[in-house]
């Protein structure tokens, strides 16, 4: 017998803070359904971790984000401006169509580049030269 609805539901949107690793420097961070100020600590935490353990790459993916504070969103563009501060290469995936208008508000002069799936950034990321 195969997956039930729920877990196949559950396998293709995860709800919540999610953070893989792809090698040595690649992180992608999925932020899960919700991106409010109470969230936004979890993932600063998250990706600083990851940063520490040598990370230098990163996807943010937003792209199963439906209930978010625009304050967050400063917040992670803040946390992307800083990662990008620290020699570490920021893509960010978004496709809520809120979602984006909102980033696009943002500087994105800040060292991270939004676009619309996580395999899009994934793809930029790993066409970047190695430096």
């Amino acid at each position: 017998m195969g997956p039930s609805a729920m877990e196949l539901r559950d396998a293709i949107a995860p709800f919540g803070l999610g953070v893989r690793r792809l090698g040595e420097r690649t992180c992608v961070v999925n932020v899960g359904t919700d991106l409010r100020r109470t969230e936004a600590p979890a993932v600063s935490e998250a990706a600083g971790q990851a940063a520490a353990d040598g990370c230098r790459d990163f996807v943010f993916d937003l792209t199963y984000v439906r209930r978010y504070e625009r304050v967050a969103l400063g917040w992670m563009a803040d946390l992307w401006a800083r990662l990008g501060d620290a020699g570490c290469d920021v893509f960010v995936a978004a496709r809520e169509p809120g979602v984006v208008r909102d980033l696009c508000e943002l500087p994105t002069d800040d060292g991270w580049t939004l676009l619309p799936s996580a395999t899009k950034a994934l793809r930029a990321l790993l066409s970047k030269p190695v430096a």
